[in-house]
């Protein structure tokens, strides 16, 4: 079983200068809605797309930059089976594969590139053709100095564990603007964290079996155990959980072209144990039909409340039904350029805020249950460490033991 933080992650960071603010905007909805989250990039590692539909029986929360709705206390349900190509300049087409239920990666060799167009057309099981905008990838600026600092209260109503605020490590860089141009910002981080838990089973037990590619294991059902008996099972081998930022962190130069930009706050990566852990924090290049697309988010978030302001609703981006323009698409196609900057997270610095392996209480606030050894099952398998796009057996890139 895969275990996601983003689920968790609800703020937003708004406005030109990524003030940091909690939000929510929710509505209710009788539709089904297609969304859309992809953003191709520079970087060599391996781009996926996510196609997912709402759940029109659920109370929906606008949120993030690609993905703006998600359905509270359930999962959106993935668009599965749809036929996904990327057109590169109008002529190269690059076929996607769907990885996990919902989930189109782009061909391994992709690379993204300054200056190139990009636009997402997808055909789905029943029929409906889907179309963004053409993209073209702008250049972004290196990151010349980026440095951490423990926030005891940084991320609010993050986890049941922490309480009203989880501890955070918050991230501050530096970055020349280029004078004389229009330049659009966003920061994004992926962590790296070491799991020592690698599969709940819920009224079931974990079994291991030959498959075609060796070993594999799963949960299967007992029905001798109670509908909310859960086991959780050790991982077998090293393994990693993967978290995404959910935050929308962006910046406009409008009033600062060309000015260098010194310690600006621009991520916030929660303490979620004491071990150290892997960022990789993204600089992006935002086109300015992205931006824009942010901004209107925004600006629905920071509505006062008052009988004037236009009720919650979510926002059409930039993907359309080829045959009925009408239709409201959800998210965001769109390409970046990336300064990257990977750093070791040390968390010497956090005053006995977490202990070590602590990741799957932080997620679930309890301690992993274990199957006890009986008479009929004198031996407990390991679990494997499944990869995925969030969670991975495989050490990370630029991964260290020792600072």
């Amino acid at each position: 079983m895969n275990y996601r933080l983003s689920f968790l992650l609800t703020l937003l960071i708004t406005g030109i200068t990524a003030c940091v603010e909690p939000y929510g905007v929710t509505f209710e909805t009788a539709k089904e809605y297609i969304v859309v989250d992809g953003v191709l990039t520079d970087l060599d590692v391996p781009q996926f797309i996510s196609l997912s539909k709402t759940n029109p029986e659920a109370t929906n929360e606008s949120s993030e930059f690609t993905q703006t709705v998600w359905t509270k206390g359930l999962s959106t349900l993935p668009l599965e089976k749809a036929k996904a190509k990327v057109i590169v300049n109008g002529t190269q087409v690059l076929n996607l594969t769907e990885t996990e239920p919902g989930i189109y990666q782009l061909p391994a060799n992709f690379k993204g590139k300054v200056g190139d167009a990009y636009e997402l057309e997808f055909l789905t099981e029943k029929g409906k053709f889907y179309k963004s905008s053409s993209e073209i990838m702008p250049p972004v600026s290196a990151v010349n100095r980026a440095y951490d600092v423990f926030n005891p209260k940084g991320i609010p109503k993050l986890s049941e564990y922490y309480g009203e605020f989880t501890p955070s490590n918050d991230i501050y860089l530096d970055f020349d603007d280029p004078a004389g141009e229009k330049n659009f910002y966003r920061w994004q981080w992926t962590l790296w964290e070491l799991q020592k838990t690698c599969t709940t089973c819920n009224q079931g037990k974990y079994y291991l079996f030959d498959a075609e590619n060796g070993v594999d294991g799963d949960c299967f059902k007992d029905l001798t155990l109670k509908y909310n008996d859960i086991y959780d099972y050790t991982c077998e081998d090293l393994c990693w959980d993967i978290f995404y930022s959910k935050d929308i962190t962006i910046f406009s130069d409008i009033y600062t072209n060309g000015q260098g930009q010194k310690d600006k706050l621009v991520a916030q990566i929660p303490l979620l144990q004491s071990n150290p852990c892997l960022v990789s924090l993204q600089q992006n290049s935002l086109t300015p039909n992205a931006y824009r697309f942010l901004k209107l988010i925004q600006d629905q978030a920071n509505n006062s409340g008052t009988l004037a302001d236009t009720p919650p609703a979510p926002i059409q981006g930039n993907v359309t039904n080829q045959k009925d323009k009408n239709e409201l698409i959800i998210g965001f196609f769109t390409a970046s350029s990336v300064s990257e900057y990977r750093t070791m997270l040390w968390r010497k610095n956090i005053k006995n805020a977490a202990v070590l392996n602590q990741l799957f209480k932080t997620i679930h606030n309890r301690d992993p249950i274990l199957e006890e050894r009986s008479a009929g099952r004198p031996y407990i398998p390991l679990a494997i460490c499944k990869k995925s796009r969030s969670r991975t057996p495989f050490l990370p890139k630029d991964w260290k033991w020792t600072q």
